[in-house]
């Protein structure tokens, strides 16, 4: 008897999309880790853009997540290296695209918050243009603020500096049951929705969003961008 995971994408489709997540988290950390959440005939894959550094730190937690359709039902919740998973699926269509979960798993603090299943509230909508024009100057900001050959301190303190600031939000009137929202929306959301492929070449008009207690969430075209406001604000 076998104990090694598996979820079956099904798809080469499927294996494609999840392979473009990975690879687009690894252009922001090469060692970057991912969470594989199966439940039933759904799969969450889960990756992390921004998360703070220490206890003290007021840097905000911004996640990244896709969700798959398994073929075949399974149960499991792993935090593993984004290396092995691209690995893995460099094979996987030899496997009847059969994802086999890598057995190494690995500590990644952002994997310990959870969003909420439920109690969300829909608020006020993101323009993709407005997301796509901050993640640009953020982009650009952090470029022109690192030194030659930076050290890994000081790309993250220039990173949580830059991506923790607030996105400038015109409040305007939507549908009658959404609101303004008074949640501190950071750069580094609109960051993740374009450098993790979430908003497709010519994405047009606003995503939907929706905050539950300390959490908002983005709805994007290709994803969900997760916000974690951190308990030290």
């Amino acid at each position: 008897m076998s104990d090694v995971l598996t979820a079956h994408l099904g798809s080469a489709a499927a294996a494609g999309d999840l392979e473009k997540l990975v690879k687009r988290i690894r252009s922001v950390e090469k060692s970057a880790a991912v969470r594989l959440q199966a439940v039933g005939s759904s799969l969450a894959v889960s990756v992390c853009t921004l998360a703070p550094e220490t206890l003290l730190d007021s840097t905000p937690t911004v996640l990244g997540m896709r969700a798959f359709r398994l073929e075949e039902p399974a149960e499991f919740d792993v935090v593993v290296e984004s290396a092995a998973i691209l690995d893995r699926l460099a094979r996987i269509e030899e496997e009847n695209f059969v994802l086999k979960v890598p057995p190494m798993t690995v500590h990644a603090v952002w994997a310990g918050v959870q969003p909420p299943m439920s109690g969300w509230e829909e608020v006020q909508p993101l323009p993709v243009e407005l997301l796509e024009s901050a993640a640009k100057e953020g982009m650009d900001a952090v470029d022109s603020a690192l030194p030659d050959n930076p050290g890994h301190a000081v790309v993250n303190t220039v990173r949580s500096r830059i991506w923790s600031s607030p996105l400038q939000i015109e409040q305007r009137g939507g549908a009658a049951d959404s609101q303004p929202t008074d949640f501190p929306v950071p750069t580094g959301a609109a960051f993740a929705a374009v450098v993790l492929g979430f908003l497709p070449r010519g994405a047009q008009g606003s995503l939907r969003c929706f905050t539950s207690g300390s959490w908002l969430r983005i709805n994007a075209p290709a994803g969900y961008v997760l916000v974690r406001r951190n308990s030290a604000l």
